[in-house]
């Protein structure tokens, strides 16, 4: 048996197997006055990521109040093909405004989105282009 390696915040967890990731990653970026929310989407198959998104949209639309979108855009994540979209919504009176990348790697949606209760600045813009940019993808995951 071949045991793995999995990274946490506190240390490292050795595992018997190979383990698949169903986390969400919640981290709060004070200096930047966001959080940051990273998600993995098992179910979203190549060639469904507008249709995933779309749908992210939708349940937005539908729970939040006030709600607006820009269309999604082309970007990058890690140097990936990944697709982007700006929106606000209210939250108990409270405008949110957020920024969601998605990229499909070989077997599964990863999604990023920051979120604020400002409009993203150009501080807070070039925070998240650093984020995106910054992900460095394991073997097998995207490199």
């Amino acid at each position: 048996m071949s045991e793995v390696q999995y990274t946490l915040s506190e240390g490292t967890l050795t595992l018997p197997e190979a383990a698949q990731d169903r986390s969400i990653t919640m981290l709060s970026l004070p200096a930047a006055r966001a959080s940051l929310v990273v998600t993995r989407a098992w179910d979203v198959k190549p060639g469904e990521e507008e249709a995933y998104l779309k749908n992210q949209l939708a349940k937005v639309k539908r729970d939040r109040k006030k709600f607006s979108s820009g269309e999604p855009e082309e970007t990058q994540v890690g140097g990936r093909p990944a697709r982007e979209v700006a929106l606000r919504f209210e939250n108990q009176r409270v405008t949110v405004y957020e920024k969601l990348a998605v990229t499909m790697l070989p077997d599964h949606l990863l999604v990023i989105t920051m979120s604020r209760t400002a409009p993203f600045d150009d501080d807070a813009q070039a925070t998240w282009n650093a984020i995106k940019a910054g992900v460095n993808f394991t073997a097998g995951e995207g490199a």
